[in-house]
């Protein structure tokens, strides 16, 4: 299997990717397409996209995510004629390479539940525990959406940034050494950020990744200070209008170790799609 590895795909590169998952998903019914860019990665110049080929075709693709500087998700698929022939265990052994070398030694193994292949792999590697699981939800719109008359909201530029800054790393800590997920917002055109205030006072944020037909809502976040008080709801509601705008579905991720945010999404109207679990491994 010939290799290659870069931090930037091709239009060419997207268009195989996605057309070995829609071949490898199909078995098991999976959802959980690959991110296919680096732009909030602690390090864009770094290798994330390993593609391996036998006679010019993609067979196996792994990739990378890399938020922060201690800990990567892998996130791999293989060509279901292909499997059981050691890809991915080349694609992983390439990876690692490059980690170790960041001083990155801890991963995360994101694998659906569903995929019998992915949980094959879980049980031959040594070491490896489930550490949290995620869940895809999404709102269509055809249920009510809060209203938000006690909130005004901002769309995040160069002049507001360091109010949005301030709540996103109140709300996630580990953001502190990444100011690519910050800058990214602002410069990006597929990305909108916003900040709700409640009359002259910020107390919440949220941002949007418009892609693929359907709006992504990420990094909601409520001031410390201020949870608690129905604040939550309200930005969700104006996230949900401005995102139905677009596209004619809203979805979002969140994490099972986060139960608030979870019956929050479920009191706005969000349903879960599918799930995938996150299993810790070391070096």
């Amino acid at each position: 299997m010939r290799i290659e590895k870069t931090n930037k795909l091709t239009e060419n590169q997207m268009a195989e990717i996605l057309n070995l998952e829609t071949i490898a998903f199909r078995t098991d019914n999976l959802e959980n397409h690959a991110f296919l860019s680096n732009e909030i990665n602690f390090d864009k110049t770094m290798p994330c996209f390993y593609m391996g080929y036998e006679n010019d075709e993609l067979i196996a693709f792994l990739t990378t995510f890399m938020p922060t500087s201690y800990e990567a998700e892998i996130s791999a698929v293989t060509h279901t004629e292909h499997r059981k022939k050691g890809y991915f265990k080349k694609l992983f052994q390439a990876a690692k390479e490059t980690l170790l070398l960041a001083g990155i030694n801890k991963i995360l193994l994101v694998i659906e539940p569903k995929s019998k292949s992915g949980v094959e792999v879980i049980k031959n590697f040594n070491g490896c525990n489930l550490e949290r699981s995620e869940y895809r939800m999404s709102h269509n719109g055809s249920k009510t959406l809060s209203e938000y008359v006690e909130l005004n909201f901002f769309e995040v530029n160069n002049q507001n940034k360091e109010v949005f800054t301030q709540i996103m790393l109140n709300t996630f800590p580990d953001l502190e050494e990444s100011s690519n997920f910050i800058d990214t917002v602002i410069s990006s055109e597929s990305r909108r950020g916003y900040i709700a205030y409640k009359e002259e006072i910020p107390v919440g944020a949220f941002n949007f990744n418009y892609e693929e037909g359907s709006s992504f809502l990420y990094g909601v976040g409520i001031a410390a200070s201020y949870r608690g008080k129905g604040f939550g709801k309200q930005l969700v509601g104006f996230a949900l209008t401005e995102g139905l705008k677009k596209s004619d579905k809203v979805v979002l991720d969140v994490d099972s170790e986060n139960p608030i945010a979870f019956n929050l999404y479920k009191k706005c109207g969000f349903r879960i799609d599918f799930q995938v679990d996150y299993y810790s491994c070391k070096f």
